[in-house]
Formats: structure tokens, C-alpha cells, sequence
């Protein structure tokens, strides 16, 4: 017995399956037809439908889809197109974690298109990452109704702003007021997605800022260092911005070009302070015949005085900005200082030939033999700061540090004679200058080939040391 025969379900046809059904039935009939010659009409109709049909097939609808006017690709249907944009969507807002949109003005144009010539996905994902500028729901961080910068989360943009006034804020000080200087707020904001940022980024991008040039005014006792220290910057940026200036030798009121950093926002602390302050002393001067023309010598000691202060402090970004008085109590007043100073006309700045005592002090060490060694002077032991005065008149021919000698001057005396003083703290002549007999030249020291404070004094004759001896008394 036959097993039964299982029915045949007819199959679905793909729709691109269809041109190739309709080439296989005119084959078939083509063939039996033609054997008695029979309806040739009849296959050249089918064969014409059957190409039109294919030529309509090949070339079905389609849209070309166009975004501010530029051509992203064909698709097939319109819901291609959406499907590939929300994917992109989808993996931006689980990248950022929030909503992602854009507003561009997506145009879909009808067209026809064979199969080949629509536009691949991956091509139209790459395009719309070059043509549409997604933008994601964040909160702005607004300085005076303008973004500078986008996060997340409200909260992100609140703890950056919280990050940024506690850089500036010391703990241990109590501050009257915090507060930013421009109008800031947070609010919600489309920005675009390279505009979003972190905690870390946000923060770094508002400290950072622009650059601004503020010029600064040399104040006494500052230095490269000490003012480099106070705007934050580093020596060589300072050496950078000002190549014309020497850092060895500021001098007061000098202008110095700053290039520093300007934040997008401006942290202000108002805090009050009391703090002790010195007042300087006046000096007053009193002519008198005892002292020659240009020499000075103080009478009464001048010593600053000192009061206490109350004061309203305003910095901003750190860097104090105003300072308010709000009292002022004198705690000791200063006393004034009275300078005597010579009228009397000094004698001729020429050697005279007699040589007199250059400072006043202790004899520690001969001319001659000493430890193995000439000794070309003698040493005058005196505290450091005693006043070193020209032997006889002349005319300066050094002045400045000699190996061995330290800080030194030497005079021409003429009639060939020389003087030397060596070891000095401060050199007061310039080499060139003349001077006369007694005139303070320097300071008693302790600097070059030295075992304490005193005055190595020389006395040469023809460029040969002589023994000083014979021309002063200790």
C-alpha cells in the first residue's frame, strides 16, 4: 500500500525573486510555442510586459534624504532613515546618560533607485556625524546670562561651582561674604555633545580661562620670586613676558608685564582683619660746618612707630582687590630722625702726601712674614658697618670684588703711591671717582679670603707693598 502523498504548500515568493519567475516562464512557453511557430504575437507581448515590469522593479521608489541641504543618502523608506538616527540616539544617551536631540531640518526627497544605489548604513551614520549636530539636555552653568559650561546632572553643576570657591577659600579664616562676582546660575540647557563636561573638565576649563596682560607695579623689597608667588605664576613666566627687564635689579615703581589667567569666574571673599601696622618715621635734616659738603651723620635715631588696624579685605580669585579701613588705634608713635649735614667745603681731592688712619679699630695683624707667607698690609680688626675712610685724596681706579680681597677699593694717591682696602660689607665710590682725604669710601666687612670683620689696608710704592706703618699709627 502507497503511503499517501503529502500535499505541497505553495511557497511565498520574495518580491526580488519575481523578475527572475517571470524570465523562466517565458522561457517555457517561448519553447513550445516556437516548435510549430505558433504565437510569436503572443511572446513578444509577454516579453515587453515582462521587461517593463523588470525595468519598473529595478527602479523603485526611494528617498533621497537631506539635511540643511546637504545629502545624507537614499533610503528605501523614510523609516530607514529614523531607524539609523534613533540607534545613534540610543547610544549617545547611554553613553552621556540623558536625552539626545537635534533640530536640524531633515528633508526626504522622492526618487527612484535600484537596489545598488542606496545608500549604506553605515556610510549614512558616518554622514550624520558629520552633517547633524546632536545636542544633549544638560544644565548650563551661566556667568552673567552667557553657557560657559554644560554637565550632566544639576548636581555635577553645583558641586563645580562649590569646587571652584573652595579653591579660593582658606578654612581657617572666617569670611564675612563668598560670592561670585558675575550673575551665575544653573540652568537647564540643549548644548552640544563636545560641549558637555565632567566635574574635572568643567572645573579645569573655568580655572584655565583666557589669558590677560595686568601690568604691576615694583613695590620696595619685592623680587621676581616674591611677585611671581603672589599671581600665581612661575619666574620664568615673568623672565618670558618681560625680556627687556633685568630680574636682578628691579627697581621701585617699575612696570612689570604680567600674563596671567583670567577665569571664567571670579570668586570674591570679603573678610575682616586686624592686624598690627608700623608708622614710618620722618627725617629731618639740620645743616651744620662740622661735617664737609655731602657727608651726612645721624643725630637722633629715628624708630617707626606702630598702630593697630581694623580692616575690610575684598580679594578676588585670591589676589586682594580693595582694602576698607574700618579703624585705626596708635599704639606707639614714631620718633623722628635728625640728620646732620655738612656745610663745610672738603679739601682738595689730591693726594697731599701724608696718609691718615682709614678706619679706627684693633691692630690684629702686621705687615710682613705671616704663616709661612708675606703678609702685603696689615688687618685693623673693627665690627662689621665701621665706617672706612679715604687714607689721602685721590682718584678711584677700582672698586668692586678682587679674588682674595673681597670687596674691595683702591686709590691713586699720585706720586706713585697706592692704597688698598680690602674685605669691606659696601663699597660707597665708583671706579673714576675722586675723593678726598677722610671721605667715607665703605663699610668694615668680612668678604673674600677672611677669618672675621676687619680692614686689610695696603699701602704700595711703585706697584711694590710697603709697610703701612710708616705713614699711619695703631
Amino acid at each position: 500500500m502507497n503511503p499517501k502523498k503529502k500535499e505541497r504548500k505553495p511557497q511565498k515568493m520574495k518580491i526580488e525573486e519575481i523578475p527572475i519567475y517571470i524570465k523562466n516562464i517565458i522561457i517555457k512557453y517561448y519553447t513550445k510555442l516556437n516548435k510549430n511557430g505558433r504565437g510569436k504575437i503572443y511572446i513578444a507581448s509577454i516579453v515587453i510586459l515582462a521587461a517593463l515590469f523588470i525595468f519598473a522593479y529595478s527602479y523603485n521608489g526611494a528617498y533621497t534624504v537631506k539635511i540643511d541641504g546637504k545629502v545624507v543618502g537614499v533610503v528605501r523608506k523614510k523609516d530607514d532613515f529614523i531607524k539609523i538616527v534613533e540607534k545613534i540616539q540610543k547610544r549617545l544617551h547611554n553613553t552621556y546618560n540623558t536625552a539626545v536631540v537635534f533640530n536640524e531640518n531633515i528633508v526626504y526627497e522622492k526618487t527612484k533607485a535600484k537596489e545598488e544605489e542606496l545608500t549604506k548604513k553605515e556610510e549614512i551614520e558616518k554622514r550624520l556625524k558629520q552633517f547633524m549636530d546632536f545636542k544633549v539636555k544638560a544644565y548650563g552653568i551661566k556667568a552673567d546670562d552667557k553657557i560657559i559650561t554644560a554637565l550632566p546632572k544639576k548636581a555635577d553643576a553645583e558641586k563645580v561651582l562649590e569646587e571652584i570657591k573652595n579653591i579660593y577659600i582658606d578654612k581657617e579664616k572666617k569670611f564675612e561674604k563668598i560670592y561670585f562676582v558675575e550673575d551665575v546660575a544653573v540652568d537647564e540647557a540643549e548644548v552640544g555633545i563636545s560641549d558637555l563636561k565632567d566635574v574635572k573638565e568643567a572645573v579645569k576649563l573655568i580655572l584655565k580661562g583666557t589669558e590677560e596682560e595686568k601690568i604691576h607695579e615694583v613695590q620696595k623689597g619685592e623680587s621676581f620670586w616674591t611677585i611671581a608667588r603672589k599671581y600665581k605664576l612661575t619666574v620664568d613666566d615673568l623672565i618670558k613676558a618681560n625680556p627687556d627687564i633685568n630680574p636682578e635689579r628691579l627697581q621701585i615703581n617699575q612696570k612689570i608685564s604680567l600674563i596671567v589667567p583670567k577665569p571664567l569666574l571670579t570668586v570674591a571673599t570679603v573678610e575682616k582683619l586686624k592686624y598690627e601696622e608700623k608708622i614710618p618715621y620722618e627725617i629731618e635734616f639740620e645743616e651744620t660746618k662740622v661735617l664737609y659738603k655731602g657727608e651726612k651723620k645721624i643725630k637722633i635715631k629715628g624708630k617707626d612707630g606702630k598702630r593697630e588696624v581694623l580692616a575690610e579685605v575684598v580679594r578676588h580669585n585670591g589676589i586682594e582687590f580693595s582694602k576698607t579701613i574700618l579703624e585705626e588705634n596708635i599704639v606707639q608713635n614714631p620718633r623722628k630722625q635728625v640728620v646732620l649735614k655738612g656745610t663745610k667745603n672738603p679739601p682738595p681731592k689730591i693726594g697731599t702726601g701724608k696718609l691718615a688712619n682709614p678706619t679706627r679699630g684693633r691692630l690684629s695683624s702686621r705687615f710682613g712674614l705671616r704663616w709661612g707667607r708675606k703678609h702685603t698690609g696689615i688687618d685693623i680688626a673693627a665690627p662689621i658697618g665701621t665706617p672706612v675712610k679715604a687714607a689721602d685724596g685721590g682718584k678711584v681706579i677700582f672698586s668692586g670684588y678682587k679674588s682674595g680681597y673681597g670687596k674691595c677699593i683702591i686709590i691713586d694717591h699720585g706720586a706713585n703711591t697706592q692704597t688698598y682696602y680690602a674685605h669691606n660689607s659696601k663699597l660707597l665710590v665708583s671706579k673714576g671717582q675722586r675723593v678726598y682725604k677722610g671721605q667715607k669710601i665703605a663699610e668694615v666687612g668680612n668678604t673674600g679670603r677672611s677669618t672675621g670683620p676687619h680692614l686689610h689696608f695696603e699701602v704700595r710704592k711703585n706697584g711694590v707693598p710697603v709697610n703701612p706703618l710708616k705713614y699711619v699709627k695703631y
